[in-house]
Formats: C-alpha cells, sequence, structure tokens
C-alpha cells in the first residue's frame, strides 16, 4: 500500500484556517467577508489547479532538472549553505520578476487574473490558483538552477514561499510593526496588491518580502481599504471559465482591431490596452456577484464540493500509484463536478441535471482511489 504523500495534509490546515477566519470575523461582525458562491469559486478553481499541477509538477520538476544537468555554471559543495540562501532569496526575487511581468503583459495576465477575480478578500481566495500558472512560473525559476541551486532545495524554498503567502490573505490582521512592514510582505501590503484603486494597481509584487517592491519603486503602502476584484469583473463562479475569460477578451480585441501590428500586439500589451479605432470597454462593477439561491441549492452545492475535497485529499495523497492517464481522468471527474456545483450557485438552468451526473462521477472517483489505495 503507498504511503500517502504528507503534502495532501495541506488541505485540511487550510480549511480548518478558513474556518476559524469566517468565525472570528463573524464575531467582529464582518457577515459579509465570506459569501458562500464566492468562497466556493475560490476553492474550485484551487481544486481543479490542484488537480492538474499533478502532470504541470512534471513539466516543471524536468524542465529544471534538464537546466541543472547541462546549463550550470556552479556547483556547491555538499553541506554548503549557500544554495539555500540563494534559493530563498532568488525565489521570491523571481516571484517578483514573473508576478510583476504577469500584471502587465496580456498573455500573462489572462493566466494570472484568476487569482484576482474574487470580490471578497479572506484565506479562500489563497487558495484560488490559475490552471496553468505552473508553465509561466517555469522560465523564471531555472535561473535558480543555472546558479547551481539543486531541485530540491529550490522546490522547498519555492513551497515555503507559496506557504507564507497563504496568511497575507486576511483582513484579520491590520499593520505590524514597522520594521516588519519595510520589510516582509503582509497582509496590509497585499491587500494593496489585490485593489482595484488606481493608486493601487500593479503594485506589492514581492512574494515573501516587499524590498524588492521599495527597490523597484512598486510599492505602494496601504492608505485606505481597497475594493477587491479586477477591473473588468469576471462575474461567474464558474473555474473554468475563470481560467479561459481573458484568452476570450484578447482574442476578440485581436478580431476587432484594424491593422496586423494591434492584432499581434494584443497578445503583449497591457492588460488595459485597446488597439486604435476601438474605444468601448467592458463596464466597470457596480455591485458584488451575488446569485440568490435556496438554502437546499447551498446545502447541495456544499455536499458535491464534501465530495470533491474527499476525492482531491485521495488524489494527491496517493499520487504516486496513480499513472498519467489516471491522473488527467481524476483531473476530468474533479473538474467537471466543480462546473457543476458552481453552476448551481449561478442558478443554471442546466445545474440541476449535470450535479446528478458530477455527484455520481466523484464518487465512483473516490472509490477507485480507496481500493486503489
Amino acid at each position: 500500500m503507498p504511503e500517502l504523500n504528507p503534502l495532501a495534509l495541506a488541505l485540511p490546515v487550510f480549511g480548518a484556517a478558513i474556518l476559524v477566519e469566517r468565525w472570528l470575523l463573524h464575531r467582529r461582525g464582518r457577515r459579509d467577508a465570506y459569501h458562500f458562491g464566492t468562497a466556493a469559486a475560490d476553492i474550485a478553481c484551487g481544486a481543479s489547479y490542484q488537480a492538474l499541477e499533478l502532470i504541470l509538477r512534471l513539466i516543471a520538476l524536468a524542465t529544471y532538472w534538464f537546466v541543472y544537468e547541462h546549463a550550470s555554471l556552479i556547483r556547491w559543495e555538499a553541506g554548503s549553505v549557500w544554495p539555500w540562501v540563494i534559493g530563498v532569496l532568488g525565489v521570491d526575487l523571481g516571484y517578483y520578476v514573473w508576478h510583476r511581468i504577469s500584471h502587465v503583459v496580456n498573455a500573462m495576465w489572462a493566466v494570472h487574473a484568476v487569482h484576482h477575480h474574487s470580490e471578497d478578500y479572506n484565506f479562500a481566495v489563497a487558495l484560488r490558483q490559475p490552471l496553468i500558472e505552473p508553465l509561466t512560473w517555469t522560465p523564471f525559476f531555472c535561473v535558480l538552477a543555472i546558479v547551481g541551486v539543486p531541485a530540491d532545495v529550490a522546490l522547498i524554498s519555492f513551497g515555503l514561499n507559496l506557504f507564507y503567502q497563504f496568511w497575507l490573505h486576511t483582513e484579520l490582521v491590520d499593520k505590524l510593526p514597522r520594521a516588519f512592514e519595510w520589510v516582509l510582505n503582509t497582509p496590509s501590503h497585499h491587500r494593496v496588491h489585490h485593489g482595484i484603486e488606481p493608486e493601487y494597481l500593479d503594485k506589492n509584487f514581492g512574494g515573501m518580502f516587499v524590498f524588492w517592491d521599495r527597490m523597484f519603486g512598486t510599492f505602494e503602502p496601504e492608505r485606505r481599504s481597497p475594493t477587491y476584484g479586477t477591473t473588468t469583473p469576471l462575474r461567474s463562479f464558474n473555474p473554468l471559465w475563470a481560467n479561459v475569460e481573458h484568452f476570450v477578451r484578447i482574442g476578440e480585441l485581436a478580431a476587432r482591431a484594424t491593422s496586423w501590428r494591434d492584432k499581434l500586439y494584443a497578445l503583449v500589451a497591457h492588460p488595459a490596452w485597446t488597439p486604435d479605432g476601438v474605444g468601448d470597454k467592458p463596464g466597470a462593477r457596480t455591485s458584488k456577484f451575488r446569485p440568490s439561491v435556496s438554502a437546499s441549492v447551498l446545502r447541495r452545492a456544499a455536499v458535491l464540493l464534501a465530495l470533491i475535497s474527499i476525492a482531491l485529499f485521495l488524489l494527491l495523497g496517493f499520487e504516486a500509484a496513480l499513472t498519467l492517464p489516471s491522473q488527467a481522468l481524476a483531473f476530468g471527474v474533479i473538474t467537471t463536478a466543480l462546473v457543476g456545483a458552481t453552476a448551481m450557485l449561478e442558478r443554471r438552468a442546466w445545474a440541476s441535471r449535470a450535479v446528478l451526473a458530477a455527484g455520481a462521477g466523484t464518487i465512483v472517483l473516490i472509490a477507485y482511489l480507496v481500493v486503489l489505495r
């Protein structure tokens, strides 16, 4: 019987943190801080990402190993502390560069925007990750392989960086003492990053540290409570639509452009750019996306999401026993079920039929993973 992958244990830890945060916010009178549909959409994006990341991780690690073996300029002695120093700082610098580019280049923003779609700001948003983002990360972090950082050191440094960022997604924590705020990325700094006010756009890109932003002129302190989301609202809970929506937007801009230069430039332009002669833009948000659904719909969606969570836990926990086709099939089942669950919360006419198939498929997947275990 394969051993449980300890990384799967992060799921119940994150889930418990979300429940505790929601309880604390309610005690402070912030009953609007968690909306079931928005939080479900955040978790749906994260769950589909985790299911696909099992496959994409192989591509990222294989690429890193190849660069390390064939293009590394330095090989550090065993036991040297320098690979860890370079790994921790280098991952964060690479994250800053990747993150900044992801906000100002249309094709990169089309991937990264998924993380910013949520109109709430809480721990659930930290789980909201884009499906193919590991493919956009990889070239930036392969620089560490060139300077001799082994794959295991880079992987642990990257994991610590992402784990640190989880706690940044909260309104429970106000500003920290000045020394911490000067060096570290904090909830206050990261709230700015998620804000859509003009002075907050394209600011505070650091992962663990904020001194990169101070060095390169992208730092902005939190002066007023931000409005969260994207300047062009998604207005959907569907995790698949969230991952393709801005790509569709780019295609529409390219199709409407009158010159070949603008058609090609649409891929690398700033997300706020429009071609010459195309002046109309999607409307700004007037209110948060909050479809009204009955209590019975909420209960059914909650049950389906619970089943999906069990399936994802088993998938991550026993991934070593799965073949690549099995992992791909599990991703398909989980993502289809997530689309069904979020469709219920959007009051889609076809959702009631789809959710039955989604639930049945998820139960079959759970049974398969249990037997495989």
